[in-house]
């Protein structure tokens, strides 16, 4: 007895089936993983929007929310770079924009740093973008941000780079609340390492800050962005009378003149980021860039203790001394610092302090924010798609959603079954779509008498299977019965004289 089923077919209006040309001129879906997603949809309702659609792709993990975002704003191109796919955007650096990407062979997660568009044709900036590259090929270290290769593709610069699962301290701060001095004092001691290794090697990072320092997930700190680093202690590519650093977080001489800073300058940023860790805000708030500088040049360095109680004396007042206007009055070198910090830990330290770190419930604010990416379209890897790219869309031939599997009536939910999800042709209109009436193929008077028919037929099967049951059960206690009858039963004895009796039992 098979189950009737009926080849639904789904309801796409235009837009539906240009969002599903985009995808597939994106190179983000083929034609077969859509039509599985449609087919599931359809299980709730034949009717398809392009956000309906899009919805499906990314609960299939077809599409990343930012890919769905782009092609429902009419994007086409732009969501592949070389030999990678981008994925989403990740945050923005000195020199460009970082995503999320995934190699199209080894399958490997990496953070591609992009070089702007409006920066392509700047040679200044392209050079300076160059020069972060070299600073990153000459640092390795296990908290510094790993980059691999530097390559170009479609006119575009970038920088492939280790991709690193977690947040940064700016954000880790925002989520979960101040720090510990225990877990602030195993963020100073991991970053004053990496730049320990790049000051040996010539390197001034410029630019220290809680977001630029990265928290791995299993509590690893991680050196990022490399966009102002200059390597040696030479006048390098910055424009003169140009701010260099961030105002929260740089140093003194460096706000007067970035090209002649040291090592010490990154002691004094790092500084203000330990003070930011421990407090939850940098130390010389203002209302305007240029009252924030005012303050690092002339503002009394604030204690922490003053603000926390439960900061050791030792770490308030290291961190003042890192603060110190005067480069000379600094710890000397990222070596020092970290003989100092060790010397601070000493046994209490774990080093498992930022692992254990507990994290709030609440999400962290996620670089995918289109509101943090307005700019997004015309500054990095992505544009609008050109005429020329618009009619190859068009010239796709027409999808064909008519080869969908038939879909089994007897699984399907009421809300399937609902006169709203009658199934009408993908290529009907968009009157037709709304839920004109269409005419059945069989009549309900023929559909009765089906049903009876089978009704009989299953009550006919029933009984018999119980006669049949009966019969076996008789057969069985009939043979039993007579197989205990038919044993007889003899015993033997003498009767004294030497005579045997046989007497049956």
């Amino acid at each position: 007895m098979s189950v009737e089923t009926i080849a639904a077919e789904p309801v796409l209006d235009q837009a539906t089936r240009d969002f599903v040309r985009r995808s597939m001129q994106a190179g983000l879906v083929e034609l077969a993983d859509v039509k599985k997603v449609v087919v599931s949809l359809m299980t709730e309702d034949v009717v398809f929007t392009p956000d309906r659609l899009a919805q499906g792709l990314v609960g299939a993990d077809l599409l990343t929310p930012w890919q769905a975002r782009k092609l429902l704003a009419g994007k086409a191109r732009g969501f592949h770079l070389g030999n990678y796919r981008l994925l989403r955007p990740l945050g923005r650096g000195g020199m460009g924009v970082v995503f999320l990407a995934r190699h199209a062979v080894m399958n490997r997660l990496m953070a591609l740093k992009i070089l702007p568009a409006e920066a392509s044709k700047d040679s200044r900036r392209i050079e300076r973008f160059k020069e972060e590259a070299r600073a990153s090929a000459k640092l390795e270290h296990p908290n510094i941000v790993q980059a691999f290769d530097f390559s170009e593709s479609d006119g575009k610069l970038f920088i492939v780079m280790e991709y690193i699962e977690g947040v940064d301290l700016h954000r880790a701060v925002a989520r979960d609340g101040v720090m510990s001095p225990t877990e602030a004092l195993d963020a100073m001691i991991q970053t004053t390492d990496a730049l320990a290794h790049a000051h040996q090697r010539g390197i001034v990072h410029r630019d220290i800050k809680p977001s630029n320092l990265l928290l791995r997930n299993d509590g690893v700190i991680k050196v990022s962005d490399m966009g102002l680093a200059r390597i040696g202690y030479t006048a390098g590519t910055d424009a003169p009378n140009r701010l260099t650093g961030t105002a929260d977080f740089i140093a003194p001489e460096q706000a007067i003149d970035s090209q002649s800073v040291d090592a010490r300058a990154d002691i004094y940023s790092l500084g203000c980021t330990w003070y930011f860790l421990l407090v939850g805000k940098p130390p010389f708030p203002g209302t305007s860039v240029a009252q924030r500088l005012a303050k690092h040049q002339t503002a009394k360095v604030p204690l922490v203790s003053d603000t926390r109680s439960d900061c050791p004396p030792a770490i308030s007042l290291l961190i003042q001394r890192m603060m110190s206007k005067r480069p000379v009055d600094r710890p000397a070198s990222a070596a020092e610092l970290l003989t100092q910090l060790r010397r601070i830990a000493g046994s209490k330290l774990a080093g498992r302090e930022l692992a254990n770190r507990p994290r709030s419930a609440q999400l962290a604010i996620t670089s995918d924010d289109s509101s943090s990416f307005a700019s997004l379209d015309d500054s990095g890897p992505l544009g609008e798609a050109s005429q020329g790219a618009m009619a190859e869309i068009a010239e796709i031939a027409e999808i064909d959603f008519g080869s969908l599997p038939p879909i089994d009536l007897a699984a399907l939910s009421p809300v399937a079954l609902s006169p709203a999800a009658v199934p009408v042709s993908p290529l009907a209109t968009s009157q037709t779509a709304a839920g004109a009436p269409r005419k059945s193929t069989k009549k309900r008077g023929s559909a009765n008498e089906t049903d009876a028919s089978q009704s009989v037929l299953l009550g006919v099967g029933l009984a018999l299977s119980i006669v049949a049951l009966l019969a076996v059960v008789g057969v069985t206690f009939y043979q039993m019965t007579k197989d205990e009858k038919a044993v007889t039963r003899l015993k033997t004895m003498e009767d004294g004289k030497g005579n045997v009796i046989v007497i049956e039992d």
